[in-house]
Parts: structure tokens; C-alpha cells; sequence
């Protein structure tokens, strides 16, 4: 009986670990292509408005697919849709990289948004079921602070890359190292029972609508729709720091990876604290300081001032303890499209705020556009007011 525990712990660890590098490999892909922007919008001749429907089309092609993910459970387990949405993304990115003109671009990256789009409901509601309760708000924080590793690190590498070998080159090889892993997801990776049963049940309107009743999951629901129209805004930061800031290529990169790098601490650390006591005062501190931070980076224009303040504001990460609350605020089995509804709402109305950022920065300057940023932070602390504590903190 202790053999079959240990095995069946082990396999989830094993599960667990390839959902988190998985994720780490898909933030390679997105994290390389900021630094690839400004190339691509010299050789397609794309404006700043162009650049937002870019990241708007691609960011709602990746979100809004995910609140229906959960109805293939009923025919694949999560393994197999996380591994088989990741060789789609590496896939159709490899093709992407071949792109002649702009709208071949688009639609290419497009498409692989709706690779990309089983990697987060999957990946939260399955390390979520396989992690001990008293430890979920680590492991879902390792799931966003090993991905941000990939994000704080991948543009120095793409910035290394791209003077030697073009952006077309860069994106194709950035992408290899996810088509390989997520092969041996699929043939070689097994996780326990709940990992790979197929569940009937895993997706309907009335179950979503009764679990849409639940107080947090309405005040987080409000909370995550305030917040994804300041999603986006990240991307356009290599462009102010070299069209506005006057940097380098290399130094823009540096001060985007330190911004990034900030992410990697975050999510561990707030998760780890959610963990051991009361979360809501974590998420509103967080946002009310993300507030702050973003209204000050208009302001700052020395290179030595501006790389703590960007590791600030990437420090300031509140998903990870939102989703804990989230996973302790509803049933199991519920786990699959609640977080399908969570991420779909975010990234399909991010997917709009990328046109209003970048219509803001094109009419009125990024100035205002950080103003803008700083508003929506501070607004998204209301609907936090009314979140609760399902569960006394360990």
C-alpha cells in the first residue's frame, strides 16, 4: 500500500514538473518576441496601432479558447492537451518565423495562440489537484516564478541572437526546445488517476453558473476583468526605452530583463505567504503598491533609478495568491472551468487593452499611457474588498 502511495506521489511530481517546464518553455517563445518587435515592425513598416493588434489578436486567440478547453476532458485527460497545445505553439511559431508579410504573421501567431491556450487552465487545475493543500500556494507560485525565469532571461538571449542571426532565426530556435518537450509529455510522461481520467462532467453551463454564485469567485472574476486592461503594456516597454529613453538595444534588454527577473521572486514569495496566513491584505497591498510603481516609471529616466523600480514592479505579482483563493473557494471538480473562465476572462478582454495602450502611447505619449496603468491598478483594489477567507491560514 506505501509502494503504491509513493508511486503514484512520484508520478505526480513527475506530472507536476513537466507542467511547470512546459510553461517555463512557452514563456520563451512570448517572452523572446518583445525584443524581437522592434525588427519586425521596421521590415512589415508597422505602426504603434498595428503592434496593438498584433498583441491583441494573438493574446485573444490564446484567452478566450480557455474557458473551453475543459470540455475536451471529456475525451483527453489534461496531460495530453497540455502536451498536444504546446506542439501546436512550438509548431505554428517555427511557421510563424517564415512570415513574408504582416498578415501571414498575424494569422500564423494567431493560430498558435490557440496552441498555447491549454497551458494555463490545464496547468492550474492540475497542479492544483496534485499538490497537498498546505503547500498549493508554493506550487502554483513555482508555476509562475520558473516561467518568469524564462521571461527575466530569454531577452538578453534573443538580444544575443538577433544581431547574429536575424529575428526570423531567433523565434525558430526559441521554439525548438518546446516542440521537443512537449513530445516526450505526450509519449513518455504518465501522471495518477485524476491526471489522466477523462471526467463526462468536465465542462457545463449550469455547473459553471452555480459555481459563478460564489462570492470569490465573483469578487475575483470582477478583479481579474479590472486588472487584464493593464495586461500588455510590458511589451511596449523595449520600445519606450529605446524610441523614447534613447537606450541601446543591449541595455533596453537588460532593464526588460531585470523588470522580468522581478517576476521570478514574486510569485514564489506571495505564494508562500498565502500559504501561512490571511491573503486578502496581500492582494490589495500588492495592487496599491503596483499602483505607485507604475505611476512613478514616467517620471524616472536614470538607467540606475529605473532597474530597481521595473524589479518592483514585477515583484508585485498577485495572481498566485488570487488563484490560491480560488482553488480553496470552489469543489474539485469544479477546479477545471472556473479556472478556464478566470484565464479566458482575462486574456480576452486583455486582448483589447493592448489596441487602447498602444492608441494612448501613438496620441498622447507613454506618459499618459503609464497614468493609464497606474488608474487601472488602483481601481482593481475595489472588487479585492470583497474577497474572503475560505480557509483559516496555516
Amino acid at each position: 500500500m506505501e509502494r503504491r502511495e509513493n508511486a503514484r506521489e512520484s508520478d505526480s511530481s513527475l506530472l507536476v514538473g513537466m507542467v511547470i517546464l512546459l510553461h517555463y518553455l512557452n514563456h520563451m517563445i512570448s517572452g523572446g518576441l518583445p525584443i524581437l518587435y522592434p525588427d519586425i515592425m521596421e521590415e512589415f513598416q508597422l505602426s504603434y496601432s498595428q503592434l496593438g493588434l498584433l498583441r491583441s489578436a494573438s493574446t485573444f486567440s490564446a484567452g478566450f479558447p480557455q474557458m473551453f478547453v475543459s470540455f475536451l476532458r471529456r475525451w483527453f485527460s489534461g496531460r495530453v492537451l497540455l502536451g498536444a497545445g504546446n506542439l501546436v505553439n512550438s509548431v505554428l511559431n517555427m511557421l510563424t518565423s517564415l512570415s513574408r508579410e504582416f498578415y501571414q504573421f498575424l494569422a500564423l501567431r494567431v493560430l498558435s495562440g490557440i496552441g498555447s491556450s491549454t497551458q494555463h487552465p490545464m496547468g492550474a487545475s492540475i497542479i492544483s489537484t496534485a499538490s497537498d493543500p498546505s503547500k498549493r500556494g508554493r506550487m502554483l507560485g513555482l508555476n509562475q516564478s520558473l516561467p518568469s525565469l524564462a521571461f527575466s532571461l530569454t531577452p538578453l538571449l534573443a538580444a544575443y541572437m538577433i544581431t547574429r542571426l536575424g529575428w526570423r532565426t531567433t523565434l525558430g530556435v526559441l521554439s525548438v526546445p518546446a516542440f521537443i518537450a512537449s513530445i516526450i509529455m505526450l509519449v513518455f510522461v504518465r501522471g495518477g488517476e485524476s491526471a489522466e481520467a477523462t471526467s463526462r462532467d468536465a465542462f457545463s453551463w449550469s455547473g459553471l453558473r452555480d459555481a459563478l454564485r460564489n462570492r470569490n469567485v465573483i469578487a475575483i472574476s470582477l478583479l481579474r476583468s479590472v486588472m487584464a486592461f493593464r495586461m500588455g503594456v510590458r511589451a511596449f516597454l523595449p520600445l519606450y526605452f529605446i524610441n523614447v529613453l534613447g537606450l541601446t538595444h543591449e541595455i533596453s534588454s537588460i532593464l526588460y530583463s531585470i523588470l522580468l527577473f522581478g517576476g521570478v521572486f514574486g510569485p514564489f514569495f506571495w505564494g508562500y505567504l498565502s500559504d501561512k496566513m490571511n491573503r486578502k491584505p496581500l492582494i490589495i497591498g500588492i495592487m496599491a503598491t503596483s499602483s505607485v510603481l507604475y505611476f512613478l516609471l514616467q517620471f524616472v529616466r536614470d538607467v540606475w533609478v529605473l532597474a530597481p523600480l521595473l524589479f518592483m514592479i514585477g515583484f508585485m505579482v498577485q495572481t498566485v495568491v488570487v488563484q490560491n483563493v480560488l482553488s480553496d473557494s470552489v469543489e474539485a471538480s469544479q477546479l477545471d472551468p472556473i479556472f478556464g473562465f478566470y484565464f479566458t476572462l482575462g486574456f480576452t478582454l486583455a486582448s483589447v487593452s493592448s489596441i487602447v495602450f498602444g492608441f494612448i502611447v501613438e496620441v498622447y505619449g507613454f506618459a499618459l499611457g503609464f497614468t493609464y496603468i497606474s488608474l487601472i491598478t488602483a481601481i482593481s483594489i475595489l472588487p479585492g474588498l470583497f474577497i474572503s477567507e475560505p480557509r483559516a491560514p496555516l
